[in-house]
C-alpha cells in the first residue's frame, strides 16, 4: 500500500494532479490559466466581488462557461490555490505555450489585477514572479502593464 502511494505522488506532480481537478467543460490550459487569474485575484487576501465578475466574464467570453458552471469552475480555482504549495505546480505546463500566448496570459492577468480599480503591491509582486516562471521577458512585462493601464 504504502509503495502505491509513493509511486502515485512520484508519477503525479501537483500540476497534474490540479489537472485532475479541473472544472468540467475547461482544458488543462483554460484550468491552469483560471487558476492564475484566480491566484492574481487572492493575492491582496480578498476575492473582491469586481474580480470575481471579470473572472465569470473572462469564463464566458473566452471559454463559453456561464452560470453554475461557471461558479463552480471558481470554486475549483479558489481551492487549487488554497492548496497550492508554489506557483510552479501551475505555471510548469503553461511554460508549453506559444510566447504570444503566454504573453496574452500575462496581459489578461494584469486586467484582473486592475479588476477592482486598484493595484495592490501583493499583486503586482505575484504578477512579476509569474512573468519570470512563464518566461516571460522584461519588456514584456512592462508593455502588457501599460496597455492594461492605457485602457
Amino acid at each position: 500500500m504504502l509503495k502505491a502511494l509513493q509511486n502515485f505522488f512520484q508519477n503525479n506532480t501537483a500540476a497534474e494532479q490540479v489537472s485532475l481537478n479541473k472544472a468540467d467543460g475547461m482544458t488543462n490550459d483554460a484550468f491552469l490559466s483560471l487558476v492564475l487569474m484566480t491566484e492574481i485575484s487572492l493575492a491582496d487576501g480578498k476575492l473582491s466581488d469586481d474580480e470575481r465578475q471579470h473572472l465569470l466574464h473572462e469564463l464566458e467570453n473566452e471559454y463559453e462557461i456561464k452560470g453554475e458552471q461557471a461558479e463552480n469552475a471558481i470554486k475549483k480555482a479558489v481551492t487549487a490555490v488554497k492548496e497550492a504549495s508554489s506557483l510552479h505546480e501551475f505555471t510548469s505546463q503553461l511554460k508549453a505555450l506559444a510566447y504570444e500566448k503566454r504573453v496574452e496570459l500575462l496581459e489578461s492577468l494584469w486586467v484582473v489585477a486592475y479588476a477592482d480599480g486598484e493595484l495592490d503591491p501583493h499583486e503586482e509582486s505575484m504578477l512579476r514572479k509569474l512573468a519570470d516562471l512563464l518566461y516571460i521577458g522584461h519588456a514584456d512585462y512592462i508593455r502588457t502593464k501599460l496597455n492594461v493601464m492605457d485602457s
